[in-house]
């Protein structure tokens, strides 16, 4: 019985979809011939404009999580955010670096950058400590700049972290990367 209303639905919905195609073709613009040259010279640009592509509305650069949800960083890397410390590694047996956002080690309005990779690539982790809301992190290593995707608990933790991947890097001396920390409106809360 189900599967009989269901496909009654179906049928429903193509003849209505057919009725509104035939309407509207009936309706439609003439044919360029048949219109009249200003007529067709004003239809021009609104069809060229109707055919260009759509833009994708952009990712939100802040991801919100829960306190100890995993967030993938990608190549098997992870983060883990919780109100008094932030882990990178590979769960569950790997966390290769906790650091702990209330200690005191890290001072309020500053950034701290941890980094690690190999062959693939190299994994950035910055870290904000502040009053400020983080709403974009950039790291420049070897005049390549990288946009971190920003992390952080919900309401107003006092910190946020974030990740992003760039080249493979040969780990010697004169590779520091700068890390730069930017409010919402793009003033910059911390810089490293």
């Amino acid at each position: 019985m189900k599967l009989r209303i269901l496909a009654s639905a179906v049928a429903l919905a193509a003849a209505g979809t057919v009725a509104a195609a035939t309407a509207h073709s009936a309706s439609a613009v003439p044919t360029p011939a048949a219109a009249p040259a200003a007529h067709r010279a004003a239809a021009a640009p609104a069809a060229a404009h109707a055919a260009a592509p759509a833009k994708p509305a952009a990712a939100p650069r802040v991801l919100v999580v829960r306190p100890g949800q995993l967030v993938n960083a990608g190549h098997g890397q992870y983060l883990k955010l919780t109100r008094t410390e932030r882990c990178v590694g590979t769960p569950p047996e790997d966390w290769s670096t906790c650091k702990s956002v209330v200690d005191g080690n890290q001072p309020a309005g500053t950034v701290s950058l941890q980094s690690s990779g190999d062959a693939s690539g190299t994994l950035y982790s910055p870290l904000y400590i502040g009053d400020g809301r983080a709403a974009r992190m950039t790291v420049t290593v070897q005049g390549a700049t990288y946009d971190a995707r920003v992390v952080t608990l919900g309401g107003h933790p006092g910190y946020a972290t974030g990740y992003a991947w760039g080249a493979p890097t040969s780990g010697f001396p004169g590779e520091k990367p700068e890390v730069t920390v930017y409010d919402a409106a793009g003033t910059v809360l911390a810089q490293f």
